[in-house]
């Protein structure tokens, strides 16, 4: 099967996200992935959340504190962004997110916004 030609293929911006809860609490990739699904379509309904399609691309979570990077499809960063503000608790796990901010390119989201 051929490949679409560049100007076919879908964009992609990338959030990355910083999370924050307990220092007992362990949060798996799974989980987060999970509840980006769900807020999204709870917050934007179906049609909504398969047009952001976010997916998790990076992730780490080590003693409260963790960071991931996730894909959604250009135009729909701003929807995206809101639905992940609406996460508060991952498996019964109290959880805080902040979108440190929006790259094109999984490199640069790395270096621009997740570097401490």
């Amino acid at each position: 099967m051929k490949h679409l030609p560049k100007h076919l293929q879908p964009r992609w911006r990338y959030l990355a996200v910083s999370l924050e809860s307990l220092p007992d609490v362990s949060i798996s990739r799974r989980a987060f992935q999970r509840e980006c699904w769900y807020a999204a379509q709870n917050l934007l309904g179906d049609p909504g959340s398969a047009r952001a399609d976010m997916t998790v691309v990076r992730f780490a979570f080590d003693d409260g504190h963790g960071k991931a990077i996730v894909r959604a499809r250009r135009g729909e960063s701003e929807p995206a962004r809101a639905a992940l503000a609406c996460i508060d608790e991952i498996d019964d796990a109290p959880v805080g997110l902040r979108v440190r901010g929006i790259s094109g390119t999984i490199r640069a989201a790395e270096q621009k916004h997740l570097r401490t």
